[in-house]
């Protein structure tokens, strides 16, 4: 099976105010080839939702090495890489057009009953589909992160799940989450021009109107994150620097 695979200008309405593409943002275009890629090979959304069934993003790892500019094009692939039987795993690569690696990542998405929001045994909707079994990173099997206790951390802030952050799964976007967190996380001096990692744990799906406490705590060479709704945790996440 062939890498699925977009040219892409980045807009400068997904940059920053140096003109460089918002971390959130990279991760929203690699949602959004995946639902390109996966509505190419007849499991989009639409088809997905005529089954009462949807694809969401249970965990996630994304290596930066660099931020491509305003008006960059930029080559943006995935990949099916097979599953366990609950989770499929999906990976992605972001390269210049002269072949300089920007971002890599490794996901996993389970398929629940859209109405009841339970998992489906993934064997009832990839019988037949085809995989490519490339690694686009060392995280390819992503386990459940282990938050330190942050109970005591270095900033706590409440924001509230708006209309502007649902998605049509009718729950806040995956992206939205790692907006929030880079708004924490830009509170400090964390530099965005060296290469980082970021993973994330989704848990508990956020629904219109509830509040959003995010939790941040410097551990080793490691920043961590807690987002909790009125459900208990939401997102854990990690941003690592080699």
């Amino acid at each position: 099976m062939e890498l699925f695979t977009q040219e892409i200008e980045i807009p400068s309405y997904l940059c920053d105010r140096h003109d460089r593409l918002h971390p959130w943002a990279a991760v929203r275009l690699c949602q959004e080839v995946s639902e390109a890629h996966s509505k190419a090979t007849g499991i989009g959304y639409e088809d997905m939702l005529a089954q009462n069934r949807i694809w969401i993003i249970s965990r996630a790892y994304y290596i930066i090495y660099r931020r491509p500019a305003a008006g960059e094009k930029v080559m943006l692939s995935t990949w099916s890489r097979g599953n366990d039987g609950l989770f499929a795993f999906r990976d992605y690569e972001m390269l210049t057009t002269a072949g300089e690696r920007l971002l890599a990542g490794t996901t996993y998405w389970p398929v629940i009953d859209y109405t009841e929001r339970r998992p489906i045994r993934l064997k009832d909707v990839l019988a037949d589909y085809e995989y490519h079994l490339r690694h686009a990173t060392d995280h390819s099997q992503l386990d459940r992160l282990r938050l330190p206790d942050m109970s005591v951390c270095d900033s706590q802030l409440e924001f509230s799940a708006l209309h502007s952050m649902i998605d049509h799964a009718q729950h806040v976007n995956n992206s939205e989450y790692v907006k929030l967190i880079f708004d924490s996380l830009m509170q400090t001096d964390f530099d965005l021009d060296r290469p980082f990692s970021l993973e994330l744990n989704y848990n508990h799906e956020t629904q219109p109107g509830d509040t959003l406490v995010v939790s941040r705590k410097q551990d080793n060479l490691s920043t961590w994150f807690q987002i909790s709704n009125s459900r208990g945790l939401s997102v854990s996440a990690k941003i690592s620097t080699p």
